[in-house]
């Protein structure tokens, strides 16, 4: 009785394994298609190359600009100077104008210290490291300006601290500061003598006594408008002039821009440069000394980083990938029909 029972539940289970809800087709009822296989190539390959770009996309923000009127005209622009001239600080002034009146902005927030012209070595290297950088970035401005965004605030922005001193007293005066503008035209200049106002005018009175053969020749390390200044170009910083004469004008032509990066306020500007020699005999008239004109501009620059976020990405990638099988198996299906209508 029990062989009997044990060889009935031997012949359900194997009843059970040979138990197929879901017949397979024999082989030899299937048709082998090298259009098939030619579709599912090419779905594969456009597949990768969709995916690899999104992701690329992904993790490369996009810059886009765009422009507005700047009626932000009432509140005070900040310029940041630090600015070393090869002359003691005891004969130069540095005095701000603007076209509102003929007194000059406070300079209560700029130092005047005595330093020396010349850098140590190590200050010398890393002056050569930065000023390279931003030559390149000057030269190359507009093919690079979908990166320029992110790298303004990783750059080196300091020459370090002197190493070594020279044997001899200071030579040059170091102008750093900050002066309060008013958004409109006006002028920063440097020139002989410290300034007076004098029955409403503006002038550089000159110490005789204290009075040294002029050399602008001059280092500028930070000139730039606003607190967020190195989210920006500026296209002076960590330039350098030199001169051997004592009738030297150097004058820089700057015209400022509002700009507006994500939501951050800041400055840039363009700058263009010119030097001559004084000459009252050949005509050349003016005032030896650094003269730097500002305009402000009406328009606003916003930019803003267009990122495509990782819910954006994982929505991208399902679509293409769902789109693709679907198109490709709307394609396979009409080529099939095609090619029966011919065969026929």
């Amino acid at each position: 009785m029990l062989r009997r029972r044990k060889e009935a539940l031997v012949e359900v289970i194997q009843a059970t394994k040979n138990l197929d809800a879901f017949p397979k087709l024999e082989d030899d009822y299937k048709e082998l298609s090298s259009t098939r296989g030619t579709i599912s190539l090419l779905v594969y390959g456009v597949i990768l190359t969709l995916v690899c770009l999104n992701i690329r996309d992904y993790f490369s923000d996009s810059v886009k600009y765009s422009y507005d009127v700047d009626f932000d005209y009432d509140s005070k622009l900040k310029l940041n100077v630090d600015i070393t001239v090869a002359m003691p600080c005891q004969s130069i002034g540095a005095d701000v104008m603007d076209k509102s009146s003929k007194n000059t902005i406070s300079n209560q927030n700029i130092n005047m210290e005595d330093t020396w012209f010349e850098l140590s070595p190590n200050q010398h290297k890393n002056h050569e490291f930065i000023a390279n950088i931003y030559d390149n970035i000057r030269k190359d401005y507009h093919s690079l300006h979908s990166s320029l965004w992110h790298s303004f605030h990783k750059l080196p922005n300091s020459l370090g601290p002197r190493e070594v001193y020279p044997h001899h007293g200071p030579d040059a005066c170091r102008i750093h500061g900050t002066y309060d503008l008013n958004k409109i035209a006006g002028n920063f200049h440097i020139i002989i003598g410290k300034s007076v106002s004098f029955m409403g005018n503006h002038a550089h009175m000159v110490n005789f006594l204290a009075q040294t053969k002029a050399n602008f020749s001059h280092r500028i390390d930070n000139f730039s408008f606003g607190d967020n200044s190195n989210l920006v170009h500026n296209a002076l910083n960590f330039d350098i002039k030199v001169t051997e004469s004592d009738k030297t004008s150097f004058q820089y032509f700057v015209s400022v821009v509002s700009t507006e990066i994500n939501s951050n306020q800041a400055y840039q500007y363009s700058v263009t440069e010119k030097h001559r020699e004084i000459d009252h005999g050949k005509d050349s008239h003016g005032t030896a000394g650094i003269l730097f004109k500002y305009d402000i501009s009406p328009l606003k620059v916003k930019v803003n980083y267009d990122g495509m976020g990782f819910l954006e990405l994982l929505i991208s990638l399902i679509g293409i990938i769902g789109g693709i099988f679907a198109t490709s198996t709307m394609l396979n299906s009409i080529f099939q029909s095609f090619k029966d209508f011919l065969s026929k």
